[in-house]
């Protein structure tokens, strides 16, 4: 079995970054959970459609949520959200998408790490016979 040891080590180093991706977002979803407050001070109203398909108005309401996930993207929009409770549902199904991936990652690694030993310990074989 001939095997491309940088290949290897090229996607074993692609595993590792994509865990620490998930592992920063997953510290971002954290971070970036806040309570924000409707300006009263505006000429017009505006609004936004909840994750549970609320319509929330400015004039109406008085607070919102947001979960900001922007950094990758400084520009990206936050998520807004009707609720705490609402917010909440959001993070814990984020969190647990991020953790089935994470899962999978070091699984994937798992089975890396399990192919370059063997190749290994047949490589030491190979030259302690010659």
């Amino acid at each position: 079995m001939h095997l491309n040891y940088s290949l290897m080590m090229g996607l074993d180093y692609n595993l590792m970054m994509d865990l620490t991706d998930i592992e920063l977002k997953l510290e971002e979803l954290e971070a970036g959970y806040k309570k924000r407050y409707f300006r009263k001070d505006t000429k017009r109203s505006w609004s936004f459609k909840c994750h549970c398909d609320e319509k929330v108005v400015s004039n109406v309401a008085d607070e919102y949520f947001i979960v900001s996930m922007t950094r990758k993207d400084p520009n990206a929009i936050s998520r807004r959200f009707c609720s705490k409770k609402c917010a909440d549902i959001y993070i814990d199904e984020q969190r647990n998408v991020l953790s089935v991936e994470r899962e999978r990652i070091i699984e994937e690694r798992r089975k890396v790490r399990e192919v370059y030993e063997e190749a290994e310990r047949k490589f030491i074989a190979i030259k302690e016979k010659s």
